[in-house]
């Protein structure tokens, strides 16, 4: 079971929201979290177990090591002083030995269970990266002292295992959802307002995000000898267009079954195709993650008043989280570089150059850096992608297109278009717009329009 199958949208889905909201409040969160379960033991049963003993270690490490503060701040006159002395010389390091505990354990489930990653697909088994680096995030708040230690296990179970955002994300530390987990106020207005959103995210990802995929699969799938231009050129934009769909589409989804279960989610895609400049594009395309890596950078290399070399070193490292974010892959890494290499250009005096750009040029400079990126992402090797990148520039002798390629162009061409429309904001600005205008006649239709996604879609998951 996922976000986007069948028995999640009409049993799982609403039987958790009946139950959700016939729950007294005091205990609202106890049955998300028996909910989350239950999602995950569906969707992973075989990692149920990992995931619990996962998130009961990092808790019972921080209890640990808010224990050895206290040991470590009680004062001596007591008959047990010379103890306690030792034991408060001894805190600090023990503190340290939990947290890097912590550490090995969330880095070593990582990597151990990285060989689940395949091509375009996010970490398996679902949510390894999610719950383990947001308890890790946790952790590291404890240790440095910038969030206090939370005993009230339910709560941080409930902030590690959130069933709707195990799939992709977005990526929250506990600081954004602390507030949250005991004053949160249900309303049929955000049962409403979460409905819509999931229901429009859906159809981001069955009725585009699948479809992209479908493409990129039949251009990849191409023996060498029909490798073409045109079909290199396609293939790469296919992929750009449905890693985008097929991300932000679980994160909207997320959102709004966040809002179903009255809990508020950070935006991780906004529209990063139309970015003006790679860093823009970097800061809008999955951003929960940049800002997140960004929260751990050592104290110096966030300040305002950071060197030349400090500021290299923090893009360089958040950077590199956001690119392999996607998996342990030597092409993921470089894919990486080849954002920070334009980042330190638009440092070094591009940006201030872009910035005195019309928009409109800008933004074609961002979206072909951005696109011939994907090169890099397509290959399952550097050769691939090298391969990929020579014959886009029509360099060896390729062929300028092959029959299959154009069969594959002129079958979707009406679906690309509809693509790369809606990865841009004209279709919000339209509806603000609307909504602005004919206030009553936009609800009707987007009321018409999303009961039509949500049948179209489970058409498209039916075939």
């Amino acid at each position: 079971m996922n976000l986007y199958s069948l028995s999640f949208i009409y049993l799982f889905l609403p039987l958790s929201v009946f139950v959700y909201y016939l729950t007294p409040a005091r205990a609202k969160n106890a049955i998300l979290v028996l909910i989350s379960l239950c999602f995950y033991a569906l969707a992973e049963p075989r990692y149920l177990s990992l995931m619990v003993g996962s998130v009961l270690l990092d808790y019972a490490a921080c209890r640990g090591m808010e224990w050895l503060d206290g040991i470590a701040g009680v004062e001596d006159g007591d008959p047990g002083g010379a103890r306690r002395r030792f034991l408060g010389l001894t805190a600090p390091s023990a503190r340290t030995a939990l947290m890097l505990l912590v550490l090995v354990k969330n880095a070593g489930l990582v990597v151990l269970l990285s060989h689940f990653t395949q091509n375009r697909e996010l970490w398996r088994p679902l949510g390894v990266l999610i719950f383990a680096v947001t308890s890790l995030g946790y952790a590291l708040d404890v240790y440095r002292y910038e969030t206090p230690c939370e005993h009230n296990l339910i709560d941080f179970s409930l902030f590690c295992v959130l069933f709707t955002k195990l799939p992709a994300g977005p990526l929250v530390r506990w600081n954004e959802m602390k507030a949250q987990m005991g004053s949160r106020r249900p309303s049929l207005s955000l049962i409403s307002e979460g409905a819509i959103l999931y229901i429009q995210g859906l159809a981001k990802k069955v009725l585009l995000g699948n479809q992209m995929t479908a493409i990129y699969d039949q251009l990849a799938a191409l023996p060498r000898s029909q490798l073409s231009v045109v079909s290199a050129w396609l293939m790469t934009a296919a992929l750009a267009l449905a890693v985008y769909f097929n991300l932000s589409s679980l994160c909207d989804m997320a959102r709004g079954l966040g809002k179903m279960f009255s809990i508020e989610l950070p935006r991780n895609f906004y529209y990063p195709y139309q970015s003006r400049s790679v860093t823009e594009f970097v800061g809008r395309f999955n951003s929960t993650v940049s800002s997140f890596f960004s929260a751990y950078l050592p104290e110096k290399w966030r300040s305002s008043q950071r060197s030349g070399a400090e500021t290299v070193f923090s893009v360089a490292v958040v950077t590199l989280f956001w690119g392999v974010w996607f998996g342990f892959r030597v092409n993921y890494i470089i894919w990486a570089l080849y954002f920070v290499l334009f980042q330190l250009l638009e440092l070094l005096g591009v940006g201030s150059f872009l910035k005195k750009l019309p928009a409109l040029f800008s933004r074609i400079y961002t979206f072909a850096v951005v696109l011939l990126s994907f090169v890099i992402f397509a290959g399952n090797n550097v050769d691939q992608s090298m391969r990929y990148f020579t014959t886009m520039l029509g360099i060896g002798g390729p062929k300028l297109y092959t029959d299959r390629a154009m069969y594959i162009a002129s079958s979707n061409y009406v679906l690309l278009i509809i693509a790369f429309v809606l990865c841009t904001s004209l279709c919000d600005m339209g509806l603000r717009w609307l909504r602005k205008k004919v206030p009553v006649f936009s609800e009707i239709l987007g009321m018409i329009v999303n009961v039509a996604l949500l049948v179209i879609s489970t058409a498209f998951l039916l075939v």
